[in-house]
């Protein structure tokens, strides 16, 4: 389990010109984030729009990203879904397609008692030979699991983790001790991953990771090193570009700064925000003025 740390981007999935999924699009992005020494991928989560895709296109890009990134680095595939049973049958495909992990949101939408949602895990964490990393995100789902709720499925053989997105760092520092050192804790807001990694976050999955890995790889590496004031000097920096995104529907702002930095992922799939050349214009003149976006400030 020592493999899953340090920066992970939730990678951002990219499309064709018709709304497909782009396996040329997807290599380019793998090997960018791979040369900027990224450690690991998440896929299909929020910023991957897995819950907008079919079966079968979450497979598909899981197989062509295991391709592209053979061995190199973890892959964790989300596997998330309203149902167990297609949470189980992506679970199948993506201990015979080459991931490390599997992950997953609770079960949304019905309120769930919390009995359905240990059910839920257990029958993922069953369904292959194959790590579950939980993925906690209260704000999404409106399931608020306690640290107790995680400190038992923590005693499980094949529950080896959770990616906390909260902005609650009691709750996760509370998590961390209750879960003890093995288990994998990772911080989910990007904007708040040097508070994660204080109180003991193994690493971070995070959606701007795909837009700025260089920087958060510094981060982390710096906080490893144990430089406290350049590791607040650069989430300053990061934040104040979320801080920008924030106006947007963020993976909307996201692709279009891969765009600017010569990385065609296409637009999101509606309901998403589609971009007005008004709102883009913008992004590209924000993303000028920052240096570590490094975009192609050649006019199209």
């Amino acid at each position: 389990m020592k493999k899953f740390k340090g920066i992970i981007p939730a990678l951002i999935t990219p499309y064709d010109c018709e709304g497909r999924i782009s396996e040329s699009g997807t290599r380019h992005l793998v090997r960018h984030l791979l040369d900027k020494q990224v450690d690991g991928f998440y896929l299909s989560g929020s910023t991957g729009e897995g819950f907008l895709q079919t079966v079968g296109e979450r497979q598909l890009f899981l197989e062509i990203v295991a391709d592209e990134v053979k061995g190199v680095v973890p892959i964790i595939a989300h596997v998330g879904a309203m149902d167990t049973a297609t949470c189980v049958e992506l679970t199948k495909h993506a201990a015979r397609s080459g991931a490390d992990a599997v992950s997953s949101v609770a079960p949304f939408y019905y309120k769930h008692g919390q009995e359905q949602v240990r059910g839920h895990y257990l029958d993922i964490a069953m369904a292959a030979d194959i790590p579950l990393i939980i993925y906690h995100f209260p704000a999404m789902t409106g399931v608020q699991s306690t640290v107790s709720f995680y400190k038992e499925l923590s005693k499980v053989e094949n529950i080896v983790g959770v990616k906390f997105t909260s902005k609650d760092t009691f709750e996760l520092q509370q998590l961390i001790e209750a879960c003890g050192p093995d288990f994998r804790v990772f911080n989910g807001p990007d904007e708040c991953l040097l508070a994660g990694l204080a109180v003991g976050c193994c690493g971070a999955i995070g959606s701007t990771y795909n837009i700025m890995p260089q920087l958060f790889v510094q981060l982390y590496r710096t906080f490893q090193a144990g430089d406290l004031v350049a590791a607040r000097t650069l989430q300053a920096q990061a934040n104040r570009v979320i801080a920008e995104l924030l106006k947007y529907d963020f993976i909307a702002f996201e692709r279009e700064i891969l765009h600017l930095q010569g990385i065609e992922v296409g637009t999101p799939r509606k309901p998403i925000q589609q971009l007005s050349e008004e709102e883009r214009l913008q992004i590209r003149l924000f993303a000028e003025q920052v240096d570590f976006l490094r975009i192609n400030t050649v006019e199209e």
